[in-house]
């Protein structure tokens, strides 16, 4: 880690030598937190890039960044920002974004530590993404990635776009330094000026690492397989030999745009999966709705609002297999592993593996949407995957300027939960969180803005709990160089 941070820092620095037209900016930010429980209620913590603390406390955060610079064809940009937090759940100093971004006309690679880019103008409970909505800390790694790019010869009706990308886990986890491998193809129909329609595939798959049952396979061979979602070779378990190596996830991503001149409507749904029940719809109506409203002039009392059902209840049923008929096991082979055994494809136990038991997790927290429940971590401080995956929720998110002057953020979230199917909760557990967060009006002798928030939690799954928050934020251009 010592080593591939300064590499970064050189690699930041030598781009100043050849930039020109650039902008370097930095932002600094005070913030304490405070509850009636000992932990913070649930937006207060959620989707912030697994930076807040969960206890009351005090936060510092710092950074500083350029944009790309606009005289070259290849140009440059980076970033590098840290925390440090004191609270009464612990003590700690982090490494938050330290990257370099390359980009030349619709490519761009990051390298590095980098938060995802921001979806709905951060209302969303997923930041539009279940599989990644910036609920957790950044991974080192590289990411080449692409803007929609015209299909020839359709007149810019069709369009595509796709990244590739890995990374490395480095927090403690029950498969220390998991491989993370990630890659996305997107296309884009465009029949009319006012109408997109959008769908794509994004695959994940962790890969890699020592298991306490010893090194995982991790040759170049053994990528290609995780690459192509094969099984695995003779070093791999009994399990990612009968299945497939490694642990794959991912979604199916459905998005229409309506573009009129002064405001956007989308409607998206993201479909998550674990196997090919999921790829193949067998875990419909499983995934999430959404409808969003964005309005161009984002000075309005409401610029922005989404609404997003979430369910993912069924997960291609309750039963992964169940014994074979006579007839079914006529078709079967002897030395098959499932001989005697017809697979249903159910229990899909999103964001939770067998082989990588920390499952879709970083840090303690969920990578993906904030409302599956990571499990508590145990006595060796690890946490091994995910309590509550089978949800319906509903989830409002509001932004926009009061009386013009005053802008607001406002999150309400209700949920119904149901645990896991192999260890569900006894009855259902109904829980609602919500958080308001606002800005002061600028006062001009104060050389900072000030944010405030309350939040709260009510029901069974979480304690009932009220919050609040005041941050104090500077940010302002350090250099132009030109």
């Amino acid at each position: 880690m010592k080593i591939y941070t300064i590499i970064c820092l050189t690699l930041l620095l030598s781009t100043e030598l050849f930039s020109q037209n650039r902008t370097i900016e930095y932002n600094t930010s005070l913030s304490g937190f405070a509850a009636t429980e000992k932990t913070l209620p649930f937006w207060a913590v959620s989707n912030q890039n697994g930076l807040i603390p969960n206890g009351s406390g005090g936060l510092l955060q710092a950074g500083l960044f350029s944009d790309f610079n606009t005289s070259h064809k290849i140009q440059f940009a980076y970033g590098v920002s840290g925390a440090g937090y004191l609270s009464n759940t612990g003590n700690k100093i982090l490494l938050d974004q330290l990257y370099l971004s390359g980009r030349w006309r619709n490519l761009r690679l990051d390298l590095g530590m980098i938060h995802p880019d921001i979806e709905y103008n951060g209302i969303s409970s997923t930041n539009g993404n279940i599989m990644n909505s910036g609920n957790a800390r950044t991974m080192p790694g590289y990411n080449l990635r692409t803007d929609y790019i015209a299909v020839p010869w359709t007149n810019k009706i069709l369009s595509f776009k796709f990244n590739w990308a890995d990374y490395k886990m480095i927090d403690d986890r029950y498969v220390h330094n998991t491989l993370l491998h990630n890659k996305s193809f997107y296309v884009k129909i465009k029949p009319s000026k006012r109408v997109e329609i959008i769908a794509g595939l994004e695959h994940w798959a962790q890969w890699g690492g020592t298991s306490p049952h010893g090194k995982q396979p991790s040759s170049f061979k053994d990528y290609l397989r995780i690459v192509t979602a094969h099984e695995g070779g003779d070093g791999a378990s009994l399990s990612d030999q009968i299945n497939v190596l490694g642990n794959h996830l991912g979604r199916e991503h459905l998005r229409i745009n309506y573009l009129a001149d002064n405001y956007t409507l989308s409607f998206y749904h993201d479909i998550p999966f674990e196997d090919g029940s999921g790829t193949d719809f067998r875990n419909f109506p499983d995934g999430t709705y959404a409808l969003y409203y964005g309005a161009k002039d984002k000075s309005r009392w409401i610029s922005d609002a989404i609404y997003e059902f979430y369910y993912t209840k069924y997960q291609s049923g309750s039963r992964h297999d169940r014994p074979a008929t006579p007839e079914e096991m006529a078709q079967q082979k002897p030395d098959d592993p499932f001989y005697g055994r017809q697979v249903l494809g159910g229990m899909d136990n999103y964001f939770n593996n067998g082989e990588y038991k920390s499952g879709w997790t970083l840090y303690g927290r969920t990578i993906g949407t904030p409302l599956m429940t990571p499990v508590s971590k145990n006595a060796e401080g690890l946490v091994l995957g995910i309590l509550n995956n089978r949800i319906i929720g509903h989830h409002l998110g509001i932004k926009g300027y009061a009386f013009g002057k005053v802008p607001y953020k406002a999150m309400f979230t209700y949920t119904m939960n149901y645990g896991t199917y192999s260890s569900p909760f006894a009855k259902t557990i109904n829980q609602f969180s919500f958080g308001l967060e606002g800005s002061v009006p600028q006062i001009q002798k104060l050389p900072f803005n000030i944010d405030l928030g309350v939040y709260g939690d009510f029901g069974k799954l979480l304690p009932n709990n009220i919050g609040i928050s005041v941050k104090l934020t500077r940010k302002a251009i350090l250099a132009v160089i030109r």
